[in-house]
Protein backbone atom coordinates (compact mmCIF):
# COMPACT_ATOMS: atom_id res chain seq x y z
CA UNK A 1 0.00 0.00 0.00
CA UNK A 2 1.46 3.22 -0.87
CA UNK A 3 1.64 6.48 2.00
CA UNK A 4 0.67 8.94 -0.99
CA UNK A 5 0.79 10.12 -4.48
CA UNK A 6 2.61 12.78 -6.58
CA UNK A 7 -0.08 15.55 -6.50
CA UNK A 8 1.78 18.24 -8.88
CA UNK A 9 5.35 18.29 -10.89
CA UNK A 10 5.89 21.51 -11.72
CA UNK A 11 9.59 22.83 -14.03
CA UNK A 12 10.85 26.16 -13.67
CA UNK A 13 13.08 26.78 -16.90
CA UNK A 14 14.11 30.41 -15.70
CA UNK A 15 15.34 30.68 -11.86
CA UNK A 16 12.74 32.87 -9.72
CA UNK A 17 10.17 33.32 -12.57
CA UNK A 18 6.68 31.24 -12.79
CA UNK A 19 7.06 28.01 -14.25
CA UNK A 20 5.01 25.46 -15.95
CA UNK A 21 2.92 22.11 -14.49
CA UNK A 22 3.47 19.19 -15.70
CA UNK A 23 1.54 15.46 -16.25
CA UNK A 24 5.35 13.64 -16.29
CA UNK A 25 8.91 14.49 -16.08
CA UNK A 26 12.36 12.79 -16.24
CA UNK A 27 14.15 13.40 -13.63
CA UNK A 28 18.28 12.91 -12.61
CA UNK A 29 20.66 13.73 -10.31
CA UNK A 30 20.59 17.51 -11.71
CA UNK A 31 17.16 17.05 -10.71
CA UNK A 32 13.52 17.62 -13.22
CA UNK A 33 14.86 17.80 -16.51
CA UNK A 34 15.15 21.43 -17.78
CA UNK A 35 14.88 22.48 -14.46
CA UNK A 36 16.51 25.94 -13.68
CA UNK A 37 18.79 26.11 -15.97
CA UNK A 38 18.69 29.51 -17.26
CA UNK A 39 18.54 32.64 -14.99
CA UNK A 40 19.05 36.45 -14.89
CA UNK A 41 22.36 37.98 -12.74
CA UNK A 42 23.54 41.60 -12.07
CA UNK A 43 26.34 42.74 -10.37
CA UNK A 44 25.37 40.78 -7.21
CA UNK A 45 25.29 37.76 -8.69
CA UNK A 46 22.33 35.47 -9.78
CA UNK A 47 18.86 37.11 -9.33
CA UNK A 48 15.54 35.96 -7.85
CA UNK A 49 12.34 37.92 -6.75
CA UNK A 50 13.99 38.29 -3.02
CA UNK A 51 16.30 40.75 -5.20
CA UNK A 52 13.39 42.28 -7.83
CA UNK A 53 10.09 41.10 -7.22
CA UNK A 54 9.25 41.78 -10.80
CA UNK A 55 11.07 39.06 -11.69
CA UNK A 56 8.93 36.71 -10.24
CA UNK A 57 6.32 38.36 -12.58
CA UNK A 58 7.06 36.75 -15.89
CA UNK A 59 6.61 33.40 -17.04
CA UNK A 60 9.12 30.77 -18.65
CA UNK A 61 7.69 27.34 -20.30
CA UNK A 62 9.06 24.47 -23.14
CA UNK A 63 5.45 24.92 -25.19
CA UNK A 64 7.02 22.73 -27.93
CA UNK A 65 8.25 20.20 -25.75
CA UNK A 66 5.83 19.40 -23.00
CA UNK A 67 5.65 17.09 -20.06
CA UNK A 68 8.75 14.35 -19.66
CA UNK A 69 9.73 15.23 -23.88
CA UNK A 70 13.03 16.92 -22.17
CA UNK A 71 15.85 14.29 -21.59
CA UNK A 72 17.96 14.45 -19.01
CA UNK A 73 21.55 14.16 -21.05
CA UNK A 74 20.53 16.42 -23.41
CA UNK A 75 20.58 20.24 -23.46
CA UNK A 76 16.76 21.18 -23.02
CA UNK A 77 15.34 23.92 -25.80
CA UNK A 78 15.32 27.30 -25.38
CA UNK A 79 13.04 28.20 -23.07
CA UNK A 80 9.99 30.51 -24.24
CA UNK A 81 9.69 33.67 -21.66
CA UNK A 82 6.19 35.44 -21.35
CA UNK A 83 6.07 39.37 -20.30
CA UNK A 84 3.98 39.67 -16.95
CA UNK A 85 1.01 41.15 -19.17
CA UNK A 86 0.73 38.29 -21.14
CA UNK A 87 0.75 40.42 -24.44
CA UNK A 88 4.48 39.29 -25.63
CA UNK A 89 6.59 36.26 -25.99
CA UNK A 90 10.82 35.74 -26.06
CA UNK A 91 12.60 32.95 -26.91
CA UNK A 92 15.57 32.72 -24.87
CA UNK A 93 18.79 34.15 -26.63
CA UNK A 94 16.39 36.86 -28.19
CA UNK A 95 18.57 39.86 -28.43
CA UNK A 96 15.45 41.40 -27.53
CA UNK A 97 14.74 39.38 -24.94
CA UNK A 98 17.92 41.20 -22.44
CA UNK A 99 15.78 44.90 -23.33
CA UNK A 100 12.15 43.76 -22.92
CA UNK A 101 13.79 42.20 -19.15
CA UNK A 102 15.93 45.48 -18.57
CA UNK A 103 13.32 47.38 -19.50
CA UNK A 104 10.74 45.84 -17.09
CA UNK A 105 12.79 45.63 -14.03
CA UNK A 106 14.52 48.75 -14.33
CA UNK A 107 17.86 47.05 -14.26
CA UNK A 108 21.12 46.17 -16.20
CA UNK A 109 20.85 42.05 -16.54
CA UNK A 110 22.80 39.39 -18.01
CA UNK A 111 21.37 36.56 -19.06
CA UNK A 112 23.22 33.01 -18.11
CA UNK A 113 22.33 29.60 -19.25
CA UNK A 114 24.13 26.68 -17.76
CA UNK A 115 23.72 23.45 -18.81
CA UNK A 116 25.73 21.85 -15.86
CA UNK A 117 24.59 23.23 -12.55
CA UNK A 118 23.27 21.15 -10.17
CA UNK A 119 19.86 21.55 -8.92
CA UNK A 120 18.18 19.80 -6.21
CA UNK A 121 14.79 18.23 -6.46
CA UNK A 122 12.82 20.08 -3.86
CA UNK A 123 9.76 18.73 -2.40
CA UNK A 124 6.56 19.80 -0.39
CA UNK A 125 3.73 17.97 0.88
CA UNK A 126 1.67 21.02 0.26
CA UNK A 127 0.16 22.07 -2.91
CA UNK A 128 1.29 25.52 -4.42
CA UNK A 129 -0.53 28.50 -4.62
CA UNK A 130 -1.60 29.23 -8.12
CA UNK A 131 1.65 29.61 -10.22
CA UNK A 132 4.02 30.83 -7.71
CA UNK A 133 5.19 26.93 -6.99
CA UNK A 134 8.67 26.69 -5.38
CA UNK A 135 8.46 22.99 -5.33
CA UNK A 136 9.29 20.59 -8.36
CA UNK A 137 7.64 17.80 -6.97
CA UNK A 138 4.10 17.80 -4.66
CA UNK A 139 3.24 14.65 -2.50
CA UNK A 140 0.56 14.37 -1.04
CA UNK A 141 1.03 12.12 1.95
CA UNK A 142 -1.10 9.87 4.36
CA UNK A 143 1.38 9.92 7.19
CA UNK A 144 1.67 12.72 10.12
CA UNK A 145 5.53 14.39 9.65
CA UNK A 146 7.66 11.91 12.02
CA UNK A 147 9.64 14.03 15.11
CA UNK A 148 12.77 15.65 14.02
CA UNK A 149 11.31 15.52 10.31
CA UNK A 150 11.39 13.80 7.09
CA UNK A 151 15.76 14.06 6.46
CA UNK A 152 17.29 11.36 5.74
CA UNK A 153 14.05 9.28 4.54
CA UNK A 154 13.25 8.13 1.25
CA UNK A 155 10.37 8.92 -1.47
CA UNK A 156 10.01 5.62 -3.56
CA UNK A 157 7.69 6.11 -6.47
CA UNK A 158 6.19 3.03 -8.26
CA UNK A 159 8.36 3.48 -11.54
CA UNK A 160 11.24 3.15 -9.71
CA UNK A 161 12.49 7.11 -8.71
CA UNK A 162 14.12 7.30 -5.29
CA UNK A 163 14.76 9.82 -3.63
CA UNK A 164 16.58 11.04 -0.40
CA UNK A 165 15.14 13.81 1.51
CA UNK A 166 18.40 15.98 2.80
CA UNK A 167 17.24 19.02 4.38
CA UNK A 168 14.31 21.28 4.81
CA UNK A 169 15.10 24.79 2.79
CA UNK A 170 15.54 28.17 4.52
CA UNK A 171 14.51 29.76 0.96
CA UNK A 172 11.03 28.91 1.07
CA UNK A 173 8.70 25.58 1.52
CA UNK A 174 9.54 22.36 0.91
CA UNK A 175 12.38 19.87 1.56
CA UNK A 176 15.31 19.08 -0.62
CA UNK A 177 15.72 16.13 -2.27
CA UNK A 178 18.68 13.99 -3.96
CA UNK A 179 18.09 11.73 -6.71
CA UNK A 180 18.60 8.27 -5.77
CA UNK A 181 17.06 6.27 -8.78
CA UNK A 182 16.52 8.48 -11.72
CA UNK A 183 13.32 7.64 -14.21
CA UNK A 184 10.21 9.20 -15.04
CA UNK A 185 7.62 10.78 -12.68
CA UNK A 186 3.76 11.31 -13.28
CA UNK A 187 1.42 13.01 -11.92
CA UNK A 188 -1.17 10.60 -9.74
CA UNK A 189 1.73 8.02 -9.10
CA UNK A 190 1.67 6.17 -5.69
CA UNK A 191 4.53 7.05 -3.56
CA UNK A 192 5.76 5.15 -0.32
CA UNK A 193 7.79 6.75 2.44
CA UNK A 194 10.62 4.59 4.18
Amino acid sequence: MSDGFVQGLWRFPVLGMKGEQLRSSQVDTRGIAGDRQHFATGPEGMLTPQDIPRLGEWTAAFPFNPDGAIVPDRPPPFPLLTTPNGMKNYRWGDPRLAFALERDLGRAVDLVRDLELTRGVIVAATPPEGERAAAGINVQLRLEPPPGGWAGRELAFRDGVRLRLVASRGDGPGIEARVVEAGRLLLGEPVKLS
